[in-house]
C-alpha cells in the first residue's frame, strides 16, 4: 500500500466517522422532538397520533407532580392506576383548595415552576386562569363530556361532579318524612335537628334562584334559621360523619358520593336529593408552565378516561357521558364556577348574614 493511499484512507475513514456521528446526532435530535417542544406545541396538537406521542414523551420524562384538594383515598386511587398503567411516577401535595391556590400562586409569582398538573374545585381552577397559570388544552376527548364540564377557555376540565345532597341518620330520621321540596325543611319536626356545611354559599344561591324572586328565596332561609334553625359546620366529610355518628341527624348539603362510601361501609346514612340537584364540578388543569408537559398532558387525558370508571367506584358522578350516561330522571344543576367567582362576595355576604351569624 502506498504513501498516499494510506492518507486518502484515513481521510475516508474520518469523513464517515463525522458522517456518522452526524447522523446520530440528527437521530438522537429527531427522537425526542416532540417531548422537548414547548407546552403550548403539545396542548395544541389534536393529530391521531396525539396519544401516542404523549406516552412516548411522558415515559421519558417519567415522572409529575399534581397539587390537589382531592381526598387523599382517592387521588391516591387514581395516580396509582396510572403509573401501573404508564409506569410514570406522580408526586402528590395534597391541601385545601384555598391553600392550593394560594401555593400555586405564590410559587409562579417567585418564578418556581413545582406543579405539572392542579386539580381542585371549578372556581380554584377558574381562580388559576384568571392568573394565566393554565395552558389552553385541545383534546378530541372533551366532545365526550357534558358540555358543563368544557370550558370555552379549554383552560380546565371537569372530571367529575360533587353532587350537593342531603343526607340523614336511618336510625333517627324514618325514610317517609323526608323533605320533597325545600319548604318541607320549614316543618317543625326539624327543629334542632338540622346541618348545613359552613361554606355553601354557592348552594345556598342555587336554591335562592329556585324561588319566583331573589327575596322569596332569602325569606326562605331567613325562616329556615329563625324557626327550625341550622348547625354548621366546616367540612363536607365531617359533616358526612356528624350525621352517621347522629350528632346531626339531617344535613342539608354533603356531597353526595362520601354518603355513599360511608352507606356501603355498613353507616346508618342515606341520601336523597331534590331535583334539580345542585352540582360542582371539580376538574384538572395544565401548568402553563408544566416541566413534564408529556406526562401532565397524558394525565389529563387519563382522568378523562380511565379514572372515570375509579371515580364511579367511589361515589363520585362522572363527566365523561359517553362512558357513564347520567342515570335516567336524574337532573342535575351544575353551578358556573365562573358566576361563583364573580358574584361569590355577594353570597358569602348573604350567607354570613343569614346563617353563620345566628350560631354567634
Amino acid at each position: 500500500m502506498t504513501m498516499h493511499s494510506t492518507r486518502t484512507d484515513r481521510r475516508s475513514t474520518r469523513y464517515t466517522l463525522r458522517l456518522a456521528a452526524a447522523a446520530l446526532v440528527s437521530l438522537a435530535a429527531a427522537a425526542p422532538a416532540f417531548a422537548q417542544s414547548t407546552i403550548a406545541d403539545l396542548a395544541k396538537y389534536d393529530g391521531a397520533d396525539r396519544m401516542e406521542k404523549l406516552i412516548a414523551g411522558a415515559k421519558q420524562e417519567g415522572t409529575l407532580t399534581i397539587y390537589t384538594s382531592t381526598p387523599v383515598d382517592d387521588i391516591n386511587a387514581i395516580t396509582d392506576a396510572f403509573t401501573k398503567k404508564y409506569g410514570i411516577k406522580v408526586d402528590v401535595w395534597r391541601g385545601s383548595s384555598e391553600d392550593l391556590l394560594t401555593r400555586g400562586v405564590t410559587e409562579t409569582k417567585a418564578g418556581r415552576y413545582t406543579a405539572d398538573v392542579y386539580e381542585t374545585d371549578g372556581p380554584g381552577l377558574e381562580a388559576l386562569t384568571r392568573e394565566q397559570m393554565l395552558q389552553p388544552v385541545s383534546s378530541p376527548t372533551f366532545k365526550q363530556l357534558m358540555p358543563q364540564a368544557v370550558q370555552d377557555h379549554n383552560n380546565w376540565v371537569g372530571t367529575r361532579l360533587n353532587v350537593m345532597t342531603s343526607a340523614y341518620n336511618t336510625n333517627l330520621v324514618d325514610a317517609s318524612s323526608v323533605p320533597k321540596t325545600w319548604t318541607d325543611f320549614l316543618d317543625p319536626q326539624w327543629k334542632g335537628k338540622l346541618g348545613v356545611e359552613a361554606e355553601d354559599y354557592d348552594w345556598m344561591a342555587a336554591i335562592v334562584k329556585r324561588f319566583p324572586s331573589e327575596q322569596e328565596g332569602l325569606d326562605f332561609f331567613r325562616k329556615l334559621v329563625s324557626t327550625n334553625g341550622l348547625s354548621v359546620r366546616s367540612g363536607h366529610t365531617l359533616l358526612t360523619n356528624l350525621v352517621a355518628s347522629g350528632e346531626v341527624p339531617l344535613s342539608m348539603t354533603v356531597y353526595e358520593y362520601k354518603a355513599q362510601q360511608l352507606k356501603a361501609d355498613g353507616a346508618p346514612v342515606d341520601w336523597f336529593g331534590i331535583s334539580p340537584i345542585p352540582s360542582r364540578v371539580n376538574g384538572i388543569g395544565v401548568s402553563a408552565h408544566a416541566t413534564h408537559p408529556n406526562a401532565a398532558l397524558l394525565l389529563q387525558e387519563f382522568e378523562m378516561t380511565d379514572a372515570q370508571a375509579i371515580l364511579v367506584k367511589r361515589g363520585f358522578t362522572a363527566t365523561n357521558l359517553t362512558l357513564f350516561p347520567l342515570p335516567k330522571g336524574v337532573s342535575l344543576d351544575v353551578i358556573d364556577s365562573k358566576v361563583v367567582l364573580d358574584e361569590g362576595k355577594k353570597w358569602q355576604d348573604l350567607f354570613e348574614k343569614i346563617v353563620l351569624q345566628q350560631q354567634k
